[in-house]
């Protein structure tokens, strides 16, 4: 079989061969880390941003994700304020040769010293440092500033936002573990603040923890119920079928919600 190979003066990439031709990853988590290592380093985006960019969704994704997470290609940690000394948000760093050291990670800045949702980072090792080729950034096409920008945007966005929310968990839940900090900051940035502590206050409403919030939250999806106007629509519609029901149920449904048919624990 022949190689065709393409004159590389504009719009290309150099990434390490190490992950292409690490046999323990699949051809799908190769071809996502060499995405992923093709973008600018202040890239921001998650499990449901890279699932828009190819025609696998976002299970598969999210997956391919966690493939490269246990592979050591990507590392997610925490981030503190420095102010408060609370976690403000989730960073992931994505490596071209596997990363195994974490205990040297600050959760104060994350390795390179930006602040991007996920950072590019080659990682030297003494058998592999004479072999690891710099990575160069790609080339900027027409679109690309103005992409980068609002980007820039979104990444704010999302910290303010996870810093807010994780001050609303702790202030009713108690104090919140990196496990619970790490799944709010995922749903966040799969659906939205709002929804995340719509769901939060209706699982306090029932006095139950985050697991029941969670499981409220996956309804929903699962439901496409993406905004609080859903949210009322939908809990309007079940209190309407409620009123439909046989008359001896009544006062059993009366102060039932749209969250009490689902046992989340």
């Amino acid at each position: 079989m022949g190689i065709f190979r393409v004159k590389k003066d504009v719009n290309y990439s150099v990434i390490h061969n190490t992950p292409l031709r690490d046999e323990k990853l699949s051809w799908r988590a190769k071809g996502l880390l060499a995405y992923m290592l093709s973008l600018p380093d202040d890239w921001t985006f998650h499990a449901t941003e890279l699932s828009q960019h190819a025609k696998d969704g976002k299970e598969i994704t999210t997956k391919t994700i966690q493939e490269l997470k246990k592979a050591g290609y990507l590392k997610r940690y925490p981030v503190q304020d420095p102010k408060t000394g609370k976690i403000s948000h989730w960073e992931t760093a994505v490596y071209e040769i596997p990363s195994t050291d974490t205990e040297n990670q600050s959760v104060e800045k994350p390795i390179s010293g930006k602040t991007s949702q996920w950072e590019s980072n080659d990682r030297k090792t003494s058998d592999m440092e004479n072999h690891l080729v710099e990575k160069q950034t790609l080339l900027s096409t027409d679109n690309l500033p103005s992409t980068n920008k609002q980007n820039t945007n979104k990444q704010n966005t999302n910290k303010q936002n996870s810093s807010s929310i994780f001050s609303f968990y702790e202030n009713n839940f108690g104090i919140l573990n990196s496990f619970t900090a790490e799944s709010i900051s995922q749903w966040v940035n799969d659906t939205s603040e709002e929804l995340v502590q719509a769901a939060m206050e209706r699982a306090l409403k029932q006095q139950k923890k985050w697991n029941y919030a969670e499981g409220i939250l996956k309804q929903w999806v699962n439901k496409n119920i993406r905004t609080l106007a859903d949210v009322n629509a939908a809990e309007i519609e079940f209190k309407n079928k409620g009123k439909k029901g046989e008359k001896k149920n009544a006062s059993v449904r009366k102060n039932s919600s749209f969250i009490e048919k689902y046992d989340f624990e």
